[in-house]
């Protein structure tokens, strides 16, 4: 579903993957003839070798560059077919271990977004959470008074005890209601955040994918977006 295109410096995506390997640029010719339905096979010359893509089902354009010394660069703004490539890659190559640098702009600021949106559930979430408990001490108060009241034979305070009582037993429903809608919010978020990594991991082989989901799931438990964005793109949180 890729058909062949040329594309300009100027329509080339900006996202993109690069890696280095240590097979021979023939080789790596080998895999894109048996991956791509190409009108004939391509053959590597000494300069640089590209060709580029687009998508017969959205448009989205695609670009691979070979250098003689074996590095691969991938150019695509959708970071699950650049995922799929590097796999696809790795596995007719027999590569057991690949590292790469990457970088996707449009797909890590709206990753940065639902980020915030986590931040955000989570502080509405403790919120609730402190006024529901303060609503249900206040309705057991209450609800004491009440029979009091009943007991003494006060059938006014009794009434009115139990209009309040009513109306905190409604205004708790409702939050609990609002804390139920929050949290499904919250899990689908963290379902984003969840693939985004799992997103990340893919664009490794072997080891250094293993290392970036480890090292992406601890910088979000330590609440550090920036060392999340950073693993993301460099495999490492080291500068």
């Amino acid at each position: 579903m890729y058909a062949l295109s040329s594309l300009d410096s100027a329509t080339e995506p900006r996202s993109f993957v690069n890696c280095t390997t240590n097979e021979r640029p023939q080789r790596i010719i080998m895999w894109l003839n048996q991956s791509f339905l190409l009108p004939e096979d391509a053959e590597f010359q000494s300069t640089p070798f590209q060709v580029c893509f687009t998508s017969l089902r959205n448009a989205g354009q695609l670009c691979i560059k070979i250098k003689p010394s074996g590095e691969v660069s991938i150019n695509t703004d959708d970071i699950d077919l650049a995922g799929d490539i590097i796999q696809s890659m790795a596995s007719f190559l027999a590569i057991e271990d690949l590292q790469v640098e990457a970088d996707f702009p449009a797909y890590f600021e709206e990753l940065r977004k639902v980020l915030v949106k986590v931040d955000e559930h989570h502080a509405v979430n403790q919120r609730l959470t402190a006024d529901m408990a303060e609503h249900s001490n206040r309705i057991r108060s209450m609800l004491v008074q009440a029979e009091d009241a009943r007991l003494l034979g006060d059938m006014k305070n009794m009434k009115t005890r139990y209009i309040e009582l009513y109306d905190l037993n409604r205004d708790l429903i409702n939050q609990y209601k609002i804390r139920c809608n929050n949290h499904t919010e919250l899990l689908n978020n963290l379902k984003a955040v969840n693939q985004a990594i799992q997103r990340a991991g893919r664009l490794r082989v072997g080891k250094p994918k293993t290392q970036v989901i480890s090292a992406c799931r601890d910088a979000i438990r330590s609440n550090n977006f920036n060392m999340l964005f950073r693993i993301m793109c460099v495999g490492t949180a080291s500068s």
